[in-house]
């Protein structure tokens, strides 16, 4: 066993040695090329505030960097620059498409430190090498990056490339979506319809069938596209196919059912996306010779004329539109999303256009390319390699890199794309520049945006053995089919079989839980197989144990589930019944917005926060009443109690890993204070995550009789539900209270203020709000803020939220007018800041309205 482990090894890193002896082939190669394509950044120099934190930060630290053959000219001078800035070094190691995905497998795979310090990846082959324990965990260095801005990158991407159980792995460089180009001087100029859907493609190939285009003797193509084994072919299939798979959000996947892993092909919409497959394979140029051609190809071919519409990555169609003008094409060319399904009546696509009914599902084919740390790299390596992603990265000059027709590069920041509606920023004049039209750049932002922070996205398959199924186990079946050598269902029965036996390859259950992990959904449980086991254990011990053992077994059973389900029942042993009652209401503030802004983050944060205030009633033996959506009722035999439990909710939440999503929302961003305002001391953060209003109120336990005798609290026993629950006055009160609050403050009534001990008391800030009406309370309650002292810093828009009668809008009462003149900016809560912009604004207008007036009185 050990000399086969040794020659294992051996192989392994002759295998190493050849392939590095292969990248320096391929640098000899590409030498000349280099050197005539040096391509000045203007940018190099420009100091930003991301850069001047890796300023000779790195010298005589050397590191190995994956480097493609396809960027090699472009990123050769990026590595240049690089090195005049950090005094770091940079080798490059090089790698063809066809040896990409093995480089760096092998690489890993390697017991020792490794050859490659930076792996370039796709993004959907970040979980398998995460896995295999070869990439650095990059989640405390992306967030505390100065100048790095990372949720400036569309969710999508930062997402879907660069992380992976909650962790950042990589650093996105390249954001891929499939996008369509066409002539619109051949398609809306001629009366015909704007390829928004598939049927609409249809109507147009059809017009141009056998039709010659450019005028050169030779019938052209409705469409081109790659059709090529080992080409693109899989990603251009699939992203066709994906509007008609995908029609209910990205959770729903596209290429397997996420419970039995059927594949797609074994669904009816299948037959669908072959036959409109077909239809577009024989308009384009695959009809010349019934063979494969790749995306290269296919571009030479739009650019010569003979193409009406195109599909491809972002990259090539750039590098059509460059040249648009050399090629005779100016003022014709239309960049739009891939067209998507047409949806029928009886069709489920909440996702759909309510316009026209179209669903689209962008493709984010291959996760697009990142840079990734070798996990076993020394930490200087590391730290270099990390500085060298972000430099790519960085907000303030990237967007060149963007713009180049060459570099295959785009972060996909919304700044960059943002900008792009106004010609005068440094973003569309760098795409001006590089040959785009104005008209273009509206274009360019649309059709970004619209793939990028689309509800019905699709995440490309990044399960073991992708590569397998999505070309050996589908494309050479497609082709068959194109050709007519078999039928449709034939078709998806081969592609569906391929597909079973690459899953049985890797195991099914490894690949259920890596698919639904990916997608954001909870781990499989199958209860079919757990019940018959159940069963048999039964037959067994009814079989083979006396009665009293079994007896004594259930009794384990029992007492083991009601510890399992602790937190999904009610402890009514801790339920207050007499004498005095604390009542505690919570909500999460804005949480509707967070739904429909992502809903995979606001399941997973709804879980925290759902254990966080669990954990707390159970800490203080209190009892919860109910939750209502994300809102809890609690109920607890004491203020000293119910303050402490509310105070540990505020102080545990704002600790808790939150997904990283939430940091981008409103409602949830990371906020920092100074504890003592305009001290020299740094701000800390004040809020994180989730922000939870509280209210607590106090009363008296009263039975019916004594209720029109100015009982508060009624307890009541459902025989049902087999808990307690509370009504009367105290309980409309408190919930009132709670109304009124900020997410992330608690206040509490005058009566919980006097009931609470000394000790209690020195542990919050209480600050008076003073008497406050409250709607459904008859008398006006005085109230108090509270917050545990380690939250002392925590502000808010102002002292409390009045709802208005009417409409249900609630008003902020202020205690004064904030000046903009007396703002310490390091503070601002996003409210604030616009305030602040508010009243910048409204005195500027009065500025101007009086200038304008003295010069009309002086004229």
């Amino acid at each position: 066993m050990q000399s086969n482990a040794a020659m294992s090894h051996v192989i392994l890193l002759e295998v190493l040695a050849l392939r590095f002896l292969v990248s320096l082939l391929l640098v000899i190669s590409f030498e000349n090329a280099v050197t005539l394509s040096i391509f000045l950044d203007p940018y190099a120099d420009t100091s930003t505030p991301l850069r001047e934190t890796m300023r000779d930060r790195h010298r005589g630290v050397t590191i190995n960097v994956q480097l493609l053959d396809f960027q090699s000219s472009f990123m050769i001078e990026k590595f240049r620059n690089f090195e005049a800035l950090t005094g770091a070094t940079v080798q490059e190691v090089y790698s063809t498409q066809a040896t990409w995905y093995d480089d760096v497998s092998d690489d890993i795979k390697n017991n020792n430190q490794g050859f490659i310090d930076v792996y370039a990846s796709f993004g959907n082959w970040i979980p398998q090498f995460a896995d295999m324990g070869g990439l650095m965990d990059l989640s405390d260095d992306i967030l505390n990056a100065v100048g790095l801005d990372w949720f400036d990158i569309m969710p999508a991407v930062r997402m879907g490339s660069a992380t992976y159980k909650g962790k950042v792995f990589a650093v996105p460089l390249d954001g891929d979506v499939i996008y369509m180009v066409y002539r619109k001087d051949l398609v809306e100029d001629v009366g015909l319809p704007t390829p928004v859907s598939w049927d609409d493609v249809k109507t147009i190939l059809e017009y141009y069938r056998d039709k010659d285009i450019n005028g050169d003797g030779i019938p052209d193509f409705g469409n081109c596209f790659s059709t090529a084994e080992n080409d693109i072919a899989d990603k251009i299939f699939w992203a066709i196919a994906s509007s008609f798979l995908q029609t209910r959000g990205t959770s729903q996947g596209t290429f397997f059912d996420p419970i039995t892993m059927d594949p797609a092909s074994s669904t009816p919409e299948f037959q669908d996306v072959l036959h409109v497959y077909r239809h577009l394979v024989n308009h384009s140029p695959f009809i010349v010779n019934q063979t494969g051609v790749t995306w290269e190809e296919t571009r030479t071919m739009f650019n010569q004329g003979r193409c009406v519409l195109f599909y491809n990555f972002p990259g090539p169609i750039k590098s059509i539109i460059s040249i648009q003008k050399e090629n005779g094409m100016s003022g014709v060319l239309n960049l739009a999303p891939l067209p998507g399904k047409k949806c029928q009546q009886t069709d489920y696509c909440p996702y759909a256009s309510p316009e026209d009914g179209v669903n689209h599902a962008p493709f984010l084919a291959g996760g697009g390319m990142v840079y990734a740390m070798n996990s076993r790299s020394s930490v200087e390596k590391q730290q270099a390699g990390l500085d060298f992603a972000l430099y790519l990265s960085d907000p303030g000059v990237s967007f060149w890199d963007v713009a180049h027709p060459e570099s295959f590069l785009d972060p996909l920041r919304l700044r960059h794309t943002s900008s792009l509606a106004n010609n005068a920023t440094r973003e569309a004049m760098a795409f001006l520049e590089f040959g785009w039209e104005s008209r273009q750049l509206k274009m360019l932002k649309q059709t970004t945006e619209f793939s990028f922070l689309n509800g019905n996205y699709v995440l490309d398959l990044r399960n073991l053995g992708a590569s397998a199924y999505q070309q050996r186990g589908t494309i050479p079946h497609l082709l068959r089919w194109c050709k007519g050598a078999i039928d449709a269902q034939e078709t998806a029965n081969e592609i569906t079989k391929s597909w079973n036996a690459i899953t049985r390859q890797y195991g099914l259950v490894e690949q259920r839980s890596f698919y639904r992990n990916v997608l954001g959904l909870p781990e499989y449980i199958d209860s079919r197989k757990e019940g018959n086991l159940a069963k048999l254990q039964n037959i067994i011990i009814g079989v083979t144990i006396p009665f009293g053992v079994i007896a004594l077994f259930l009794s384990c059973i029992v007492a083991k589930q009601r510890r399992t389900i602790k937190f999904q029942t009610r402890e009514v042993n801790n339920a207050p019944k007499t004498g005095t009652i604390a009542l505690i209401f919570t909500d999460i503030e804005g949480s509707t917005v967070l739904w429909e802004m992502d809903k995979r983050a606001m399941q997973k944060a709804l879980e925290i926060h759902h254990n966080v205030i669990r954990n707390c009633i159970e800490k203080y033996q209190a009892y919860e009443v109910k939750t209502v959506g994300d809102a809890f009722m609690i109920a607890v035999d004491s203020a000293d109690k119910a303050v402490l439990l509310a105070n540990d909710i505020q102080w545990n939440l704002l600790n808790e890993e939150w997904p990283l999503e939430l940091a981008a929302m409103p409602p949830s961003c990371v906020e920092y204070f100074r504890l003592i305002p305009k001290s020299k001391e740094p701000p800390k953060p004040m809020f994180k995550g989730l922000r939870v209003r509280i209210g607590i109120h106090i009363g008296e336990h009263s039975s019916h009789d004594m209720e029109s005798a100015g009982g508060q609290i009624q307890v009541t026993h459902d025989s049902v539900t087999k808990g307690y629950d509370y009504y009367g006055s105290a309980v409309n009160a408190a919930a009132r209270i709670e109304d009124i609050g900020f997410g992330g403050q608690t206040v509490i009534s005058q009566a919980v203020h006097e009931a609470l001990s000394v000790g209690v008391k020195d542990s919050c800030v209480l600050d008076c709000i003073g008497e406050v009406e409250l709607r459904g309370v008859q008398e006006k309650l005085t109230l108090y803020t509270c917050l545990p002292k380690q939250l002392r810093g925590r502000r808010f828009q102002g002292i409390y939220r009045r709802k208005q009668s009417i409409d249900h809008v609630f008003d902020v009462v202020k205690s004064e007018r904030v000046s903009y003149k007396d703002v310490d900016v390091m503070t601002l809560t996003p409210v604030e800041l616009q305030e602040g912009m508010k009243q910048l604004q409204e005195t500027i207008l009065s500025l101007e309205t009086k200038l304008s007036s003295s010069v009309e009185k002086f004229e």
